[in-house]
């Protein structure tokens, strides 16, 4: 009976070992929102670029940390590298609180990622309403040729 409990012991130990040493996974689905003129164009850890049109949104998954790329661009044929405000951020994803990282660190512990606001973000509202959350707003503006139609005089 004694080697029993111990062969119990021993394989309850292993399995405790396993599932602690296994990588953790996250499992966040959140939103980015388009509420500009402009085409978004978003990328995740230098994946494919998705197109996110003007006053839509689309559901982005994090499955794990890394990092999420945006460009904001005019016309469906545009390119990233065409683009008139391009950002790069750091994405945190672990279990279930994901988050987009911004700001210096300074007082991070304390306050939060960005608390005092020392990294300009606009025209992007990171981690509203919910954390994790891409929110592109209204003054992100229109395209040229837009503002262009717009304040010519006939």
């Amino acid at each position: 009976m004694r080697g029993l409990s111990t062969a119990l012991g021993i394989a309850a130990a292993l399995v405790a070992v396993a599932a602690a040493t296994s990588p953790v996974e996250a499992g966040c689905a959140r939103r980015i929102v388009n509420r500009s003129g402009t085409i978004a164009l978003i990328s995740r850890d230098g994946g494919p670029w998705v197109a996110v049109r003007p006053n839509r949104s689309q559901t982005i998954h994090y499955y794990q940390s890394g990092k999420i790329d945006v460009a904001l661009t005019c016309g469906p044929g545009a390119l990233p590298e065409q683009a008139s405000f391009r950002a790069s951020y750091d994405t945190v994803a672990v279990i279930d609180r994901c988050y987009i990282r911004f700001g210096d660190g300074f007082f991070e512990n304390q306050l939060g990622g960005g608390f005092l606001g020392r990294k300009e973000t606009g025209p992007l509202a990171l981690n509203n309403p919910r954390q994790g959350d891409l929110v592109i707003g209204p003054t992100a503006g229109t395209c040229v040729a837009e503002r262009a139609a717009i304040s010519a005089r006939y």
